[in-house]
Formats: C-alpha cells, structure tokens, sequence
C-alpha cells in the first residue's frame, strides 16, 4: 500500500452511524495522531462549513473540510476550491424548487444557508437540529454572494417522485443533482463532487489518488470512492453502492487506526 497522506470520510451514515448528532469522542484522538504523522483529514460532506467545524469543535484548526458535497473546501479558514452557479441558473431552480408543494429549500452560500421557508418549524430543523448557521430570507434574489448548491428537503416518500420533474427540468447537462440522504437531494454546478474535490485537492498538495484513502455510504460519495486509491464502503449502505469496488467498514474510527 502507498504511504496515505490524505483520508476523506462523510459524515451522516458513516461517520455518524444510527443517525447520531455528533461525533463519537474516540474520534479526535485519533485525528490529532493522523495529522502528527503528517495525514490529512477531510470531513467530505453535503454540510456546510460553519456546521463542519461545530462538529469537529476539538480539532478544528487541524483538519480541512470538504464541504457542500463539494462545492467549498476550506483550509486554515481559507478557500482552497469554490464552485458556483451562474447567476441565472441558481435563481431558476431556486424558484423551481420553491413552487413545488412537497420541497423546502436551502441556498448555500459560503458560510451559511439561506431559507425561505414554508413552516417556521423548517428553520428550527435546519438551525437547532441540523446545526446549519441559517440566515432567513423573502425572495433568493436577496443573496448577494455566489450561490454554490441548492438544497431540497422533502418526506421520503416523496423524494423520488420530486427528484423525477427535477432532473426532468435540469438535465445532467445543466447541473448535478445528487441524493444526500432520504429527504435531501443537492443541485450542484457543472462538476462539482467529493471526487472532483479530491482531484483538485491532490493537484494543489501532491497527493497522488493511491496516497488517499475514503469511506462513504451513499451516492454523494460515489465519484469520491472511485476517485482515490484505498475506498471503503460501510456495511450499511444505500443499496445502489453495492456496485462500487471497496473494501466493507462496519465502523470508520476501526479501520481508521490501521493508519497510525
């Protein structure tokens, strides 16, 4: 195996397993000797910056985060890549989204998510559950920073068939749209992906894809897990991964200590 110099995980579904809210503690420790031994590494996840760092509150000057499924990563409180949607395309699907009944939307920019909300109880979810730094808006052409991805949250069982008129409006040529979960599904610019991060990542460090190591769940982290060298599935995962070539986590913090 080559020397690992950069591990990437997502969060929800792999790091935090049974829909746990924070991280288990025996987590830092091992980040902390990860980046004594010179290791990168990346929280890769469809949140956002602000919610990254609450969560990694212990080590959060020692990481970097890959963040908005790709959009934002962010360094020593730096950019080091930034997607963004043209103007006019951000402001019709943001609209598309909000004129369908069963969808809440989330704008992202880089430091917080923007919400028109339907329910006042959405911007308690999105605020005090999720743990996003929110900021309330009327209308998205109030956003005066490049909008990065558009979020929608719907019930399950109505995801698949709002996902359906979505990419039927927006096809792959237009943007991304990515399943984030059961009731969230990203919109992201033209190449934007947790494996597009890595590349860019690996080009400005020199890190080589078989001197990174990753672990997802889910198909936000599919162009991750085929991007780099050393990919681990997790036992539990959405059924539609079951074609990706990894090796089987059953816990990240496990397999984690192989490293060290």
């Amino acid at each position: 195996m080559s020397k690992i110099k950069l591990i990437a995980s997502d969060l929800d579904g792999t790091l935090l397993l049974n829909f746990a809210k924070n991280c288990n503690p025996e987590l830092f420790p091992i980040v902390e000797e990860l980046t004594r031994k010179g290791i990168y590494f990346v929280p890769a996840s469809g949140r956002q910056y602000v919610n990254l760092q609450k969560l990694f509150a212990p080590v959060k000057d020692d990481i970097m985060y890959l963040c908005e499924n790709g959009a934002l990563v962010m360094h020593s409180d730096q950019v080091l890549v930034k997607k963004q949607f043209e103007d006019s395309l951000a402001l019709d699907i943001c609209h598309t989204v909000m004129d369908h009944p069963d969808c809440e939307i989330v704008i992202s920019g880089e430091r917080t998510s923007y919400l028109i909300p339907k329910s006042k109880d959405f911007v308690t979810h999105v605020r005090d559950v999720v743990g996003n730094h929110v900021t309330v808006i009327d209308a998205p052409e109030r956003i005066e920073e490049p909008i990065i991805k558009v979020c929608y949250f719907t019930q399950p069982e109505k995801q698949e068939k709002a996902t359906a008129e979505f990419r039927e409006k927006y096809p792959d040529d237009r943007c991304i749209i990515v399943t984030s979960g059961n009731r969230w599904v990203d919109f992201t610019p033209l190449g934007t992906s947790k494996g597009a991060a890595l590349k860019e990542i690996g080009e400005r460090l020199g890190i080589a894809p078989d001197e990174m190591a990753a672990f997802g769940d889910n198909e936000n982290d599919r162009a991750m897990l085929e991007f780099v060298g050393h990919p681990y599935l997790m036992e539990v995962c959405n059924p539609t991964m079951e074609n990706i070539v990894a090796e089987r986590c059953k816990k990240v913090e496990d397999t984690l200590k192989q490293f060290l």
